[in-house]
């Protein structure tokens, strides 16, 4: 479910005057069809707004931009994975297709497993490598996926208590209240910190804490995009690992190995 389009519906209906808690039972059913991640985020920034009377639209915006900019990024992910899954999978499957190949062509693999000992033990080794490989592989795709945490998601939080008329130090106990009851998460005191410089900046020269807190939250969501970004690029040369030391020697070990015994006992005969 495309939560930006949900999220501008019932910011559109809040602008339009309509009470929240009606606003809100007009798209409850398709709110229920987001992603548990954003689900939770939206509760949060919700109750958040309800709270402390800032302008529920205005935050129900900004959702709905960080939501498309998270699809954003997904889709872009996705795109970039689609040649190393499809490298995994054709590699996963080379010993076996190997194994079929060699059968068909009549080199009779299947008949050396079946009256020796030995092909039979090779295949049987190389099953495993190739279960351990493929494993492997699926551990190493699964770490390179994009994270559910949206690193600016609680700057915004603040950002939106001070747009509400909240003194800065209680905008961010508000939102340490309600990011550790919702998202059971506690920022770490590098983000705390980094916005306590803000607020000091803020007060020597007077710029807007506000615009200073979305501009930080946009470098944090960037900064996050770009190292997945590096963690996918360098998936092909991670994938190299397993191919190497586990899919090609079960590869020998399934077809090569059987296929020579088999002709050697052939020549033998």
């Amino acid at each position: 479910m495309n939560g930006e389009i949900v999220l501008l519906e019932l910011a559109g209906l809040l602008k339009a005057g309509i009470p929240a808690s009606t606003a809100l039972l007009q798209v409850e059913a398709r709110l229920q069809e987001l992603e548990p991640a954003q689900r939770v985020q939206f509760e949060a920034m919700w109750q958040l707004a309800m709270a402390n009377g800032g302008s529920i639209s205005a935050a129900m915006q900004n959702l709905s931009i960080v939501f498309g900019e998270q699809e954003k990024h997904r889709k872009e992910v996705e795109l970039e994975f689609v040649g190393p899954r499809a490298t995994a999978k054709l590699v996963g499957w080379l010993p076996i297709c190997g194994l079929g190949l060699a059968q068909l062509f009549g080199l009779n693999p299947l008949g050396a497993m079946a009256s020796k000992p030995l092909a039979l033990i090779s295949v049987i080794l190389g099953a495993i490598l190739l279960v351990v490989g493929n494993l492997w592989t699926r551990s190493i795709l699964s770490k390179a996926e994009s994270t559910v945490h949206d690193p600016g998601l609680f700057i915004d939080a603040v950002k939106f208590c001070l747009l509400a008329g909240i003194p800065f130090q209680v905008a961010l106990k508000q939102a340490e209240l309600y990011f550790g009851n919702l998202l059971e998460q506690q920022e770490d005191g590098m983000v705390v910190e980094e916005l306590k410089h803000l607020a000091q900046l803020n007060r020597e020269s007077g710029a807007s804490l506000a615009a200073l807190l979305g501009s930080a939250a946009r470098v944090r969501r960037e900064r996050l995009h770009h190292t997945e970004a590096e963690v996918v690029a360098r998936l092909s040369v991670k994938l190299m690992i397993p191919l190497g030391l586990l899919t090609l020697p079960a590869f020998i070990l399934c077809t090569v190995v059987p296929i020579s015994i088999g002709l050697l006992s052939a020549g033998q005969n």
